[in-house]
């Protein structure tokens, strides 16, 4: 009789807990997805913009201003890729570097090219070869081979 009573009395212990356990999971599944979107939403703000800016300047002999403008582009892409985007670009040399912006660019005879220079200092590669970073001044200036 003990063995009995024993049995049943952990048997309807364990129903009552499971069905417990069971309104418990529709509360911890609501409270999941509560937590879930509270975490995507706080990512989501805590997450550092993937725009960044850069300021492009075309001049023609280092004097006329043609344009200045703030361009956005995403972390890890080519000059090249920000200038193709925003301009009407001709290039030379394999698609490797920028020989017309604009309509305004050096041909086979002319005597000109453009020069370009990011913050202050003169680039010594292609604009493909180049990662833009953020707040770069980038100079592009059409001038006269000497």
């Amino acid at each position: 009789m003990k063995k009995l009573l024993l049995t049943l009395l952990l048997t309807l212990t364990l129903a009552i807990t499971g069905c417990a356990n069971a309104g418990n999971e529709t509360k911890t599944g609501n409270e999941s997805n509560q937590t879930a979107n509270n975490q995507t939403s706080a990512e989501t703000q805590e997450q550092p913009e993937s725009q960044l800016s850069t300021t492009i300047k075309l001049t023609k002999e280092g004097e006329e201003v043609i344009s200045e403008e703030t361009v956005e582009f995403e972390e890890g892409e080519s000059l090249m890729d920000v200038m193709d985007r925003n301009f009407e670009l001709t290039t030379g040399f394999g698609g490797d570097f920028i020989v017309g912006i604009d309509g305004l660019g050096s041909e086979e005879e002319s005597d000109y090219y453009w020069n370009i220079s990011v913050n202050g200092e003169s680039l010594m590669v292609g604009a493909s070869d180049y990662t833009l970073e953020e707040n770069d001044e980038v100079h592009f200036d059409y001038q006269k081979v000497e």
